[in-house]
């Protein structure tokens, strides 16, 4: 029995004790955030499953893992042994529908209320009967501390609004609901209201928080040992009162004959249930959610300044791996992280990584999130291709690229599969769509060139980045598996990543991102068709011409990556003529077809 084993039959004995049918394991927090600090990670404790997305449930007899196919064969390797088995995720088959088949009101489903969405919680309702329980707390005996880094302003230079300008739009916001109160526990929404920033959570510089906003105050609860005096007392002044991080219960317990604004999607179930019946529940989308994806002119400025930062360490990185691998030096998946990151290192302007870097070589490539690790790893050591995607936080932006580059010689097939990926990536890129449109509905003209050889590929071509946030930002997400929502339209000022693939198991995949502005279309055609939005490219970094086969490009193609590459001469050629061999790399790739 190993230790996953064990750590099943001690759930199981509570369950039995608590007189619990089946136990979810959420990959959740209280702030329901995607990067979760260690002390919420209760998933890879019971399984030892690392991938960021899953879900888990238990009966006596059963035990499943929910992952969708990014990850399914990783869930693969890492559930050996576990006695738990892999659910492959689909829109037909999810824990939901899995739930509802097999249970009904008269058992009881246990969950941790407190990493539970309001959202989720109803639909349990629906069906069962769920109860509020954190088993694994009770024997996760060397269970990791929450984070204490501390807080710190987003330097004012960056920022559009200051803080109480920004309080002001969410009031306006609350009147239109006709709500007096609002409570907050999105990480990221609330470091953008506050213009503070952190670090208890990686990858992205946020800390644990939850703001309530009244008519006349805001109440900011954090814990104070991760403040200054000094800013403490500066946000009191514009009007944020610093509360203890535990007191929120006991303030939400206040309000009474009142109105609460919620998202759903974004507020725990247990939060909710300590409020007063006499509170009247507003549900509709954090107004705030909307604010930050549509960045100001300011900021996309800001954006486009990361870039060059991040483009030079591109060229700088690149350069110095075309020479390692020439002189057949031994590198493996961890040193290019640590690479990678080094030369990101040297900004001024860097804060940390913005996600886990995927460094992935051949087959290692064909698992789209595949992490390596000390325990498992690969050489550069044969002939094939290395798949790189990463990203980092600047105080002017945050980014992500993947690129993929040729290690030794390359075969005709990987070839074609670069150039129908690069073809799917410019097809998207070069898209005019109306304003406003879902994005969902786009993602078709990306796959095209694809389906055209019965290719596709199983994540989303794209989704909203933050502006020195998180990578991951809602609320658009470029994807015909996501459903068509009033929240997912496109906006002038939304960043959103565009990165199309092709991944073939055992052999090899190839992924190729870059970040966009949405930006209105100047000088239109005709005017009586509504406004129209385009893609203005960000990330500066060219594409491989080793890898592409210039007989599949049509004219258009061509002359969209010639401009593309023209400007990323133009941006990143004055800024690496101290270092010949990083300019020498970027002008052979930028060189006119």
């Amino acid at each position: 029995m190993n230790i996953y084993q064990e750590r099943t039959q001690n759930l199981r004995a509570l369950m039995q004790e608590h007189k619990i049918d089946a136990f979810i394991i959420l990959s959740a927090d209280p702030h329901l955030s995607e990067y979760l600090p260690d002390y919420y990670k209760s998933r890879v404790f019971m399984s030892g499953f690392k991938g960021s997305v899953g879900t888990l449930v238990f009966t006596q007899k059963q035990a499943y893992l929910w992952a969708d196919g990014r990850y399914w064969l990783q869930a693969e390797k890492e559930l050996v042994g576990s006695g738990i088995s892999l659910q492959k995720q689909d829109s037909k088959n999810t824990f939901l529908t899995w739930l509802k088949e097999n249970f009904d009101k008269t058992q009881q489903i246990g969950v941790d209320f407190s990493v539970l969405s309001l959202e989720l919680f109803k639909e349990l309702k629906k069906f069962t009967t769920p109860i509020h329980k954190d088993l694994v707390g009770l024997f996760w005996k060397d269970r990791p501390k929450l984070p204490q880094a501390q807080i710190y302003e987003h330097e004012e230079k960056y920022c559009s609004h200051t803080r109480k300008e920004k309080l002001q739009l969410i009031r306006e916001q609350m009147s239109k609901f006709k709500a007096q109160n609002h409570l907050i526990s999105s990480l990221d929404d609330i470091a953008w209201i506050t213009n503070l920033r952190g670090a208890d959570v990686n990858f992205n510089p946020v800390f644990l928080s939850h703001l309530l906003i009244l008519e006349n105050e805001a109440l900011l609860f954090v814990d104070k040992n991760k403040l200054s005096k000094e800013l403490e007392k500066k946000l009191e002044h514009e009007g944020f009162l610093v509360k203890n991080y535990d007191t929120l219960m006991q303030e939400l317990q206040k309000l009474q004959n009142t109105s609460l604004l919620v998202e759903p999607a974004k507020m725990t179930a247990l939060l909710i249930q300590s409020l007063d019946q006499s509170v009247q529940i507003i549900e509709a989308i954090n107004p705030s959610t909307h604010l930050k994806a549509r960045k100001s002119s300011k900021e996309i400025a800001f954006i486009q300044e990361a870039m060059i930062e991040d483009g030079i360490a591109l060229c700088k990185f690149f350069a110095w791996l075309e020479e390692a691998v020439a002189k057949n030096e031994k590198i493996n998946e961890l040193d290019i992280d640590e690479k990678i990151t080094a030369f990101r290192a040297l900004s001024p302007l860097y804060i940390s990584n913005s996600f886990a870097t995927i460094a992935a070589f051949n087959e290692n490539a064909a698992l789209p999130h595949y992490k390596a690790s000390k325990e498992g790893f690969s050489w550069l050591e044969k002939d094939g291709l290395l798949l790189l995607d990463s990203g980092a936080q600047y105080k002017n932006g945050t980014t992500d690229i993947t690129r993929v580059v040729p290690i030794g010689k390359i075969n005709k097939e990987q070839i074609h599969d670069y150039t129908l990926v690069l073809k799917a990536n410019i097809a998207m890129s070069k898209t005019i769509f109306p304003k406003d449109i879902a994005m969902p509905l786009l993602d078709s003209i990306t796959r095209a060139s694809l389906w055209e050889e019965q290719l596709d590929y199983i994540h989303g071509t794209g989704h909203g980045v933050g502006y020195f946030l998180n990578v991951h930002e809602g609320p658009q997400v470029l994807s015909y598996f996501a459903p068509v929502l009033e929240k997912t339209k496109a906006k002038e000022g939304m960043i959103t990543s565009i990165e199309p693939g092709i991944y073939k198991a055992h052999k090899w995949g190839i992924r190729l991102e870059n970040l966009v502005a949405h930006t209105q279309v100047e000088n239109p055609k005709n005017k009586e068709f509504g406004e129209f939005l385009y893609f203005k490219i960000l990330t500066l970094c060219p594409f491989e011409p080793d890898f592409i086969d210039f007989t599949l490009l049509d004219e258009k193609e061509k002359t969209w990556l010639n401009a593309y590459h023209k400007k990323v001469e133009e941006k990143l050629a004055p800024r690496l003529q101290d270092d010949k061999k990083a300019l020498e790399w970027l002008k052979k790739r930028t060189a006119k077809i």
